[in-house]
């Protein structure tokens, strides 16, 4: 495999890691900040609605933006930039038709939605109503991001998810702050803020659309045609579809089940004995603070996925299957280089992480950690598999295997509802069911991916490196973790609320620097392969020494 190719790869996906992270972490504090000021009752309306958007916005964002990135691809590999102009500007034309439909579905349908569909409380409607125009702009986004991904051009849609971050950091929090001062005495002030966080998401998508059609104006010229375009006639849309609606349906299925979550769990906790009160609470717990965590180190495998999707589209193009072969692999180590330890820290210092995000002197905050710590203890785990999941399935998505992962995920979605209703009504597991089935999800899928994956690229898997060194040196990682924390928590300097963070900060340093170490000392990546990390070349010179 030639030098280039794997350094286009890992720089993509390093380009599109460190985004998303920063994006989820301004995300996580969004929702620190949102929870202090509407607390748990404004923190409902917004998990409430959330499922909806997401399930609509699978339309638009989940399979068009891969399609067009693979299809650009294709066409870039061999020269034909018209080619893929075309693409781009066909399928600009659809995202934009289908972006207006579901926006309009959400805007004019958000009474039925809440009271129908959703079954919540008086006031969701507003947070709907709020959300839905931020639909057609997503959409619309998603056809620039998916013609510069397919041109490995990375930094777009990098500057635009952070710049979208932090307008809705600015303008969501404001909105809040100021609805919920403005109706001040009113049960309706936590739908009226969680409305107005909400409509920060929207303006955020416009400003968002705003910069990544500057980064689109600025590579507009920058590619010609190196050949003429063999297929001139060709059915775009039709090709297009043939590639995002499996993708897409695939998509859909997670979506799905997280909105029959939204009211399953409540219906099976109240099942299980719990009054209406605590089964909300239990949902908020899971939802609000155990998901939002996971959800943060899934985001640096989401950047592998989007990554090798083109990389592999272009090899499968070029017909190089070694090249397949290896892009695979690498991207698999590098997810459960990521994914395993982000796991064990999250599983080990569960409670602290919990306290030193959403810590308030505030009877309601401690009834749900009492819930999310022990959650939090066993969900972490979830992280591994979705990260083997979302680069397995990147993987399979270029070479054309689309109904491979929709088939996996459909399993694991099937499963997930049979655990919940199995598991849930049972008094002695409770919410804890939620988890299971979550785990239970994302393991049967991310499992079936991989054996796929290693199947279709009759690839040779290093069971060593990818999988026992990282969960050895994340072993090692989480005892100095915990052992930090536990050290630090019982030394009267260290009480306090804000000490007491400070003790948490010290034991994820170290666990960084421990994790680090044994990395190195383990010999988890190649010196070749290291060469094309960020940084890399210094690390393995280091490592020899």
């Amino acid at each position: 495999m030639e030098a280039n190719k794997k350094t286009s790869f890992v720089k993509g996906a390093a380009i599109l890691t460190i985004a998303g992270v920063i994006c989820k972490v301004i995300g996580l504090l969004i929702r620190v900040f949102a929870t202090r000021i509407f607390q748990e009752k404004g923190l409902y309306f917004y998990e409430k609605v959330f499922p909806t958007y997401s399930l609509l916005l699978i339309i638009s964002s989940s399979g068009f933006p891969t399609a067009i990135s693979r299809m650009v691809a294709e066409r870039a590999a061999v020269g034909n930039y018209d080619g893929a102009k075309r693409v781009f500007r066909r399928s600009l034309l659809l995202l934009l038709l289908i972006g207006a439909v579901t926006s309009a579905f959400m805007f004019f349908g958000a009474d039925w939605i809440g009271t129908e569909l959703l079954k919540a409380k008086d006031g969701i409607r507003y947070s709907l109503m709020a959300l839905a125009p931020a639909l057609l702009f997503v959409s619309v986004i998603c056809a620039f991001r998916g013609y510069l991904q397919g041109l490995q051009r990375m930094t777009g849609t990098s500057v635009s998810q952070l710049a979208e971050q932090v307008f809705k950091f600015i303008f969501g929090l404001f909105l809040t702050w100021y609805l919920y001062r403005r109706f001040e005495g009113s049960e309706f002030r936590y739908a009226a803020s969680a409305a107005g966080l909400l409509l920060g998401v929207t303006i955020s998508e416009i400003l968002a659309l705003v910069i990544i059609i500057i980064f689109y104006l600025r590579t507009r010229k920058a590619y010609t045609a190196v050949i003429e375009d063999p297929h001139p006639n060709e059915r775009v849309l039709g090709n297009l579809l043939v590639i995002a609606v499996p993708i897409t349906i695939g998509a859909s299925i997670l979506p799905l089940a997280n909105q029959l979550d939204s009211f399953m769990i409540e219906h099976l906790l109240i099942k299980a004995g719990f009054t209406n009160s605590a089964a909300e609470l239990s949902f908020t717990a899971l939802s609000g603070y155990v998901r939002s965590l996971i959800n943060l180190p899934a985001t640096m495998t989401v950047g592998i996925s989007m990554s090798i999707v083109p990389a592999i589209s272009a090899a499968r193009a070029r017909r190089d299957q070694k090249d397949m072969q290896h892009l695979s692999l690498l991207g698999l180590k590098i997810a459960m280089a990521i994914g395993v330890p982000c796991a064990v820290g999250l599983s080990v210092l569960a409670g602290p992480i919990i306290k030193f995000l959403y810590m308030r002197n505030d009877p309601a905050f401690f009834d749900a950690l009492a819930i999310a710590e022990p959650l939090m203890h066993v969900a972490a785990f979830t992280v591994i598999f979705i990260s083997l999941a979302q680069t397995a399935t990147g993987a399979l998505q270029g070479m054309r295997k689309h109904w491979l992962p929709i088939l996996f995920l459909l399993i694991g979605g099937i499963t997930k509802v049979v655990v919940n209703l199995v598991c849930i009504p049972i008094p002695k597991i409770n919410v804890l069911g939620a988890v299971f089935s979550n785990l239970a999800c994302f393991g049967v899928a991310g499992i079936l991916d991989m054996i796929a994956l290693l199947r279709v690229t009759k690839a040779k898997l290093n069971v060593l490196d990818t999988f026992l060194k990282p969960i050895a040196a994340s072993a090692l990682m989480g005892g100095a973790a915990w052992g930090v924390q536990k050290l630090l928590s019982g030394m009267a300097f260290f009480q306090g609320p804000v000490m007491s963070r400070l003790a948490t900060l010290l034991a994820v340093f170290v666990a960084i620097a421990v994790y680090a170490l044994f990395t190195l000392l383990f010999a988890m990546f190649t010196k070749e392969e290291l060469a094309y990390i960020p940084g890399g070349r210094k690390l393995a010179r280091f490592a020899r020494r």
